[in-house]
């Protein structure tokens, strides 16, 4: 009787700790998204969810996504944004490497999560510094290879950033990502000659 007892004890105990363990939680700020990682449906069913704890089932994943406002910076500096070099180059219309820190501001439209979602198949941490990252990098080679250096360091750095930042939100805005502001964050960095 004594071993049934304990039998069944332990058995409570490990069904506790296993459904303790397969809840998540999607905390004030967020949504999430529950997707489906075997079976027919793997990668192609996706559920949205809001605030509050949900079990998971070991086949499932949940991806949050902040419904408040991001701020990003990719600078040179190990001591601001990360500790490697995340700073942008880019030519000037004369060849010329420029380089700079650039920092970010944008929003995610919680009525969009599961395109944003569907879009890139990854969190926001892996869209912000991959997928946002390159498409800033390719609208700044776009944009400042038609400027003069002159004009990139001095009366068109607005401009150029502005353009940029136009550009961005015109491929990420129907997606459902909002960029708020695109900005320098520093002295923009020329060759050595040009500096000179």
């Amino acid at each position: 009787k004594k071993s049934k007892m304990k039998l069944k004890y332990l058995f409570a105990v490990l069904m506790l700790s296993l459904s303790i363990g397969a809840c998540s939680r999607v905390p004030a700020g967020h949504v999430g998204v529950i997707v489906h990682t075997m079976g027919s449906s793997k990668g192609v069913d996706s559920e949205v969810v809001g605030i509050g704890w949900y079990f998971l089932a070991p086949t499932t994943t949940l991806y949050l996504f902040p419904t408040y406002m991001q701020n990003t910076i990719w600078t040179k500096s190990p001591n601001e944004g990360s500790k490697n070099d995340d700073s942008f180059t880019f030519q000037t219309k004369e060849g010329l490497d420029v380089n700079a820190d650039i920092g970010i501001s944008y929003e995610i439209d919680p009525t969009k999560v599961s395109v944003i979602f569907q879009k890139y198949r990854a969190g926001i941490e892996e869209i912000t510094h991959t997928f946002l990252r390159n498409m800033i990098r390719d609208a700044l080679n776009k944009v400042a290879s038609t400027m003069s250096v002159e004009e990139v360091y001095g009366s068109g750095k607005t401009k150029m950033i502005n353009d940029v930042q136009a550009m961005v939100d015109n491929e990420t805005d129907k997606l459902g990502i909002k960029i708020d502001k695109l900005y320098l964050t520093g002295a923009m960095r020329l060759p050595e000659s040009i500096a000179k």
